[in-house]
């Protein structure tokens, strides 16, 4: 892969430089941004036509590899926003490779509890590495990775969010039921999974020659050092003390073999949480979500949590904020823009460049 160009990003070099020099607190021009667009496609299509089959979507590379490059080609790439594939065969798909089927749907990926509680678990679970999912997976992003050509870069993943994939492999119920009356039992099972995740994203990396190329995961944010995003989505139903007990380990252990670590705080529920996520040194940045309620005006609306922003730039770390376009100005006059990376939406390439334009205005 051309470290200097993508014919989707011709500042492909100078984004890459102010990822550089942004993660080690070097001054910068302006706040990193992330700034998408759809557009008409600007090159002889290479892909006419988005495949919605299924499973042959999130299976089959040939159908994989022509949507896309679909949307590719229609997508505005702008300021930090780098062209990458999203490695993607469903939410949380490191369950298939420890043994539930997957069920596929066309907007996303099911599984049922392939144990029958952490007894089952704890005294059947083996991870086979010849899993056929395991091995689809790596396949699909090796393929990825050699196909790209300058164009864009590939996903790097693995088995994290380790009290999420209990849940999944044993159910929701009876993960809570563990927490409560086998808790030593369900710490070993989660830390027994963990070690797994460091050498499932390990592999993961050098089927994307990451080491010369940079790390980028599912958030899209690019780096030059190892970098992960990790979450808990269960946690909406934990006390800060159960999230403590055993998430905490779960996300520095992922944490522990990078340099960089993303949290995604998926709700108002889990900011209870955040003053454990806040002593995590490795945890460098927070995404903030407002969940289901993303619909709401008064929760999509990024000025309404201001005081949140500040809370996580005032502990050190940055906050990665999805806003729209039109709060963007008055957005940045109240928050710290070194410590923030923008995640914009518009609805066409010009909207975009006049944001790009307004923020280089505003500068740092």
């Amino acid at each position: 892969m051309n470290e200097n160009m993508s014919i989707y990003k011709p500042d492909w070099r100078e984004a890459k430089q102010r990822m550089r020099d942004w993660w080690v607190g070097e001054k910068v021009d302006r706040v990193i941004a992330k700034i998408t667009a759809p557009i008409p496609p600007q090159t002889e299509l290479r892909s006419t036509k988005f495949v919605s089959d299924v499973p042959g979507k999130y299976i089959d590379p040939e159908i994989v590899f022509n949507n896309l490059d679909y949307g590719l080609e229609r997508t505005f790439w702008g300021g930090e926003a780098f062209p990458f594939h999203f490695v993607y065969l469903g939410p949380m798909f490191s369950l298939a490779w420890l043994g539930c089927k997957p069920n596929f749907m066309p907007d996303t990926t099911w599984y049922a509890p392939c144990y029958k509680n952490l007894d089952d678990l704890s005294e059947n679970f083996n991870f086979d590495s010849n899993n056929e999912w395991w091995q689809l997976q790596k396949k699909i992003i090796s393929l990825s990775a050699q196909r790209s050509k300058g164009r864009y870069l590939t996903t790097q993943g693995g088995i994290s969010s380790i009290i999420d994939i209990i849940a999944g492999l044993i159910g929701e119920e009876n993960l809570l039921i563990a927490m409560m009356e086998e808790p030593e039992k369900l710490k070993a099972i989660r830390d027994k999974i963990a070690k797994l995740g460091v050498t499932t994203f390990e592999e993961t990396c050098k089927a994307t020659n990451a080491k010369t190329l940079g790390y980028i995961d599912w958030m899209g944010v690019w780096s030059d050092k190892k970098l992960r995003t990790n979450q808990c989505d269960i946690c909406v139903m934990f006390s800060p003390e159960m999230f403590r007990d055993f998430v905490l380990e779960d996300l520095e252990s992922t944490y522990e073999c990078l340099e960089r670590g993303i949290y995604h705080l998926d709700g108002e529920e889990q900011i209870r949480h955040l003053d454990v996520l806040l002593k995590i040194d490795k945890l460098k940045v927070i995404q903030w979500v407002p969940s289901f309620r993303m619909n709401q005006p008064e929760y999509r609306d990024p000025l309404n949590w201001l005081e949140l922003f500040k809370r996580i730039q005032n502990s050190g770390k940055s906050v990665i904020i999805t806003t729209p376009p039109e709060r963007v100005s008055e957005l940045l006059g109240k928050i710290d823009r070194r410590k923030t990376i923008l995640n914009i939406g518009c609805p066409d390439a010009e909207t975009a460049n006049k944001v790009l334009s307004s923020l280089d205005k505003i500068g740092t």
